[in-house]
């Protein structure tokens, strides 16, 4: 079955993440520091419950951050600081919208009405060309859970084959690929152009050379860090035992993903 959907990450993908540098922002301009904006906003559960859909609106979210941290400044100054986490990544959507083709884009994130409200509005030329934004508070379900993927599915209006996901996390990918999407682990704009670079009448004669690392699933695949890079092919170029993965000349090998 073709694809009909991609779906990306916001954070991680068609933004860099910079969360240090947001508690940097928040300190600021909360006169707190920032291992204290941490432990109010993060470690206390409070912005995963803000993804959960415990707050109805940004206008609940801003309420709730003033309370916590004494804040008294325009809500401006308070969504830029918020977000100011997410930093543009034009290369992932130029390279989005090069090799979209016919297939729709959605978006699929943890985050709250706040981010929701405020990201488009502030940065309004990288949503430019998505048609859904699923937001984890309106699904009332996170990733990596299987409800967020059934209820992202109810929403994309399509069978699990039909989707491809991109994210930067090995968690969602793993579960996507669970729950019968397709799913490719984001590295950078190149794995954009690696993953719909292939025209639909070259997909069978490029399938061999067409190898995007599609997560590694499963601890075994990673290194000894966990950190889900490519495992390295043994001394003398030779598999353990059982291993028919495909694998490259640089040493590297990993399973293979048809668009």
């Amino acid at each position: 079955m073709s694809i009909r959907r991609v779906v990306v990450d916001l954070g991680g993908v068609l933004f860099r993440f910079d969360h240090a540098h947001r508690l940097q922002r928040l300190a600021a301009a909360f006169s707190l520091a920032p291992d204290r904006v941490d432990a109010l906003l993060w470690k206390s559960g409070f912005s995963a419950e803000c993804d959960r859909g415990a707050f109805a609106s940004a206008v609940d979210v801003r309420a709730a951050i003033r309370a916590a941290t004494g804040f008294t400044g325009g809500d401006e100054q308070l969504d830029a600081e918020w977000c100011s986490a997410f930093r543009p990544d034009h290369a992932v959507r130029e390279a989005l919208h090069r090799h979209r083709g016919s297939r729709s884009l959605a978006l699929f994130t943890n985050n709250g009405p706040l981010e929701e409200e405020a990201l488009p509005r502030l940065h309004p030329e990288l949503f430019d060309g998505f048609g859904q934004l699923l937001f984890s508070h309106r699904l009332g379900h996170r990733k990596p859970g299987p409800a967020a993927f059934a209820a992202a599915t109810r929403r994309l209006d399509a069978v699990p084959d039909e989707i491809l996901f991109i994210d930067d996390h090995l968690g969602n990918t793993d579960a996507a690929r669970s729950f019968g999407w397709h799913a490719v682990h984001f590295r950078g704009p190149e794995t954009i152009e690696q993953a719909l670079g292939v025209a639909p009448e070259h997909r069978r004669d490029r399938e061999h050379a067409l190898e995007v690392d599609v997560g590694l699933r499963g601890p075994e695949r990673r290194d000894a860090n966990g950190s889900g890079h490519p495992t390295r092919m043994p001394p003398g170029g030779r598999r353990p035992h059982g291993d028919d993965r495909p694998h490259q000349a640089n040493g590297l090998y990993q399973p293979r993903f048809r668009p």
